[in-house]
């Protein structure tokens, strides 16, 4: 799937919702423990995250390490996930940090996102609060052009051309 993520000046993102027919898929509340890569990479092309669910309805264990690249072209990015282990504590997600990939990376911060997701069988919009920066929208799709099109219909700000944890680091570095 191809994600593209922006920023929003006002939020009608309920319109957009409407017009595309999407329905409620659920809700969310997460935040991530974000470690960056010691060689200098970007998070983008190397990330490295603790999520922990605060509220989950996916079909997965409340904590997870993943490790992923996430390469953007023209301000489209599709995931690749390198590593995906599920844990039952956050303790145990930090264990496994610290003695299997802390060589290569350092804790850098917290992300902390709430959320709802709306879809319907071609697209999915998630609209989130992002701690540190407000109303952020990510669709994905399989196809490209749906995406621009439902992209279009926002009241945008600014389109990330980068990850968000990579986003967020250089906000919260300056």
């Amino acid at each position: 799937m191809k994600y593209v993520r922006c920023n929003l000046k006002t939020d009608n993102v309920d319109e957009v919702i409407n017009k595309y027919d999407m329905k409620f898929k659920t809700d969310f509340s997460f935040y991530d423990l974000v470690y960056i890569n010691k060689n200098g990479t970007l998070i983008t092309d190397d990330m490295l995250k603790i999520r922990v669910y605060q509220s989950n309805h996916w079909k997965s264990k409340d904590v997870l390490v993943i490790r992923k690249i996430a390469p953007l072209v023209n301000g489209t990015k599709e995931d690749k996930v390198l590593l995906k282990e599920e844990f039952d504590t956050v303790e145990e997600a930090i264990s496994y940090v610290d003695n299997y990939l802390l060589n290569d990376y350092d804790y850098g911060f917290k992300l902390q996102k709430t959320g709802i997701q709306y879809g319907n069988e071609k697209v999915d919009l998630w609209k989130e609060n992002v701690e540190n920066l407000g109303l952020s929208v990510e669709i994905g799709s399989e196809d490209e052009e749906l995406i621009e099109k439902v992209f279009s219909d926002l009241d945008v700000e600014e389109r990330l051309n980068e990850s968000l944890p990579e986003y967020m680091y250089k906000k919260l570095k300056k």
